[in-house]
């Protein structure tokens, strides 16, 4: 990896789409994530598109990030940032809230396998990646699909994995995450591993974990945890009474920076917009 570390990843999109059309490029993020962290042929294909249609979806996913990136280097007259392919977990695509459980019903290892490789294989027939993302990983079965595509799949670029954590020590689904990243051993390809949509009150902790694992593997920390809102699954939205402001966000992901930097990649995820990012980017450079 020739990166320069740390890492700015950009904020959530989706949640940021819903807001405005901010840029979190101009914010200081130097990482542009394509906006396909849901999408899938099965997905859009019930939204009416056609097979060729839904694939032409998919790759204009990594277009847009590729512009956006070019676009922002040529008008800044500065070195052009990245692009990390998103792709979401099998829960997401479901969007009954299960990237947040982890519960996935009668699905198969078999069957994430192919769901993962499908998307991916079209995602990148579309020049620009400079590295995938696995985010939001909430299930342990789904971490074995994963090793299972890493492992096998010829070409890739640098992948990076993340998880979402419901506590101190556990992913999403209950499992132990020293258990996860203790699958993803011995994977050359692999070059980071994280958390994401993860509740600050957690960081400190995962953390550590996360710190004694990559500094053994030679892995990069990856970290972008949400803004503080709690999924409520009823009304399929965002409750906001514990957002985190952008100064604290900021603050807090800065600090973590100067203790478990350089190699790590951060930013944040739902709930996380331009001001938060910017804060990062402030306290990084005060």
């Amino acid at each position: 990896m020739s990166f320069k570390f740390p890492l700015i990843l950009d904020g959530g999109l989706a949640s940021e789409l819903e807001r405005s059309f901010g840029k979190d490029l101009t914010a200081g993020a130097n990482v542009a994530t394509t906006c396909s962290y849901q999408a899938c042929l099965e997905n859009l294909s019930d939204e009416g598109f056609s097979r060729d249609e839904a694939i032409t979806l998919l790759k204009r996913s990594v277009r847009l990030a590729r512009q956006a990136r070019d676009d922002y280097a040529q008008e800044h007259s500065t070195q052009a940032c990245l692009v990390a392919l998103s792709l979401g977990c099998y829960g997401a695509v479901l969007a009954n809230g299960a990237e947040y459980t982890g519960t996935y019903g009668e699905v198969t290892r078999e069957q994430l396998v192919s769901f993962h490789k499908q998307r991916l294989e079209i995602l990148l027939e579309e020049p620009g990646v400079d590295f995938i993302i696995f985010e939001t990983i909430p299930s342990f079965l789904e971490i074995q699909a994963i090793h299972d595509i890493i492992a096998k799949m010829d070409k890739l670029p640098p992948v990076a994995v993340s998880f979402s954590c419901k506590s101190n020590t556990c992913i999403s689904d209950g499992t132990p995450l020293q258990l996860c990243l203790d699958k993803l051993r011995g994977l050359d390809n692999l070059f980071a591993v994280g958390v994401n949509c993860t509740k600050l009150r957690y960081i400190d902790s995962l953390l550590e974990i996360l710190h004694g694992y990559t500094k053994a593997e030679s892995k990069v920390i990856l970290l972008y945890p949400d803004g503080g809102e709690e999924w409520n699954a009823e009304t399929r939205s965002f409750e906001t009474g514990q957002k985190v402001s952008p100064e604290t966000f900021g603050s807090t992901i800065a600090g973590y920076v100067k203790r478990y930097g350089p190699r790590i990649i951060i930013g944040g995820c739902c709930g996380i917009g331009p001001d938060h990012i910017n804060s990062i980017f402030a306290h990084l450079n005060q």
